[in-house]
């Protein structure tokens, strides 16, 4: 990848590559780990942050397992290669559009509906859903009392406490509900 233009035709089509072994295999390790290694070859030196927070592969690992691994890898790494290309496939600036992208994708003016049916479409397994469905039942409940700010703060206080350990996708979604405690 010498000039713009090749890197342009490079991305372009490794995208639409990434994405139709997304849609076919996305559940299949095989294709998840070579397709892993092919973005990883590509880009994991020549793009600012690309593989930067991504999931520790261990081979001894159940296939199911490293199945998750890839598939969680190659989705972060899918939507690098994206951001990159709305930065026009460039690494000047890319860090501060990360952060400009994430700063939007918060939504502080969520409600309790709106984040569990954004929590349905989120890959979690079933336990961890019904956990998180469980704490935002107590929280919708504590938001509604009609208590002084202090009261519902102290019933709420152990909900962030609980949430801070959650992963940050997660937490993102919950974190703005804590703003419900005046209405």
């Amino acid at each position: 990848m010498t000039d713009d233009r090749d890197i342009r035709a490079v991305v372009d089509e490794d995208i639409a590559h990434a994405e139709a072994v997304w849609e076919a295999s996305s559940y299949d390790s095989d294709a998840m780990e070579e397709l892993f290694y092919r973005l990883m070859e590509h880009y994991g030196d020549q793009i600012d942050g690309f593989v930067r927070g991504l999931r520790v592969i261990q081979s001894d690992e159940a296939t199911a397992d490293l199945a998750r691994v890839y598939r969680e890898n190659v989705k972060a790494m899918l939507e690098r290669l994206k951001v990159f290309r709305e930065n026009n496939y460039s690494n000047e600036g890319l860090l501060e559009y990360y952060i400009e992208r994430e700063r939007q994708i918060v939504d502080y003016d969520a409600d309790f509906t709106a984040v569990r049916l954004e929590l349905g479409l989120m890959e979690l397994s079933r336990g961890e859903r019904e956990e998180i469905i469980s704490h935002l039942d107590e929280m919708e409940e504590i938001c509604a009392r009609v208590l002084p700010l202090k009261e519902k703060w102290e019933g709420l206080r152990e909900h962030l406490v609980w949430l801070s350990g959650k992963e940050m996708q997660v937490a993102l979604k919950l974190l703005p509900l804590f703003f419900r405690i005046n209405g």
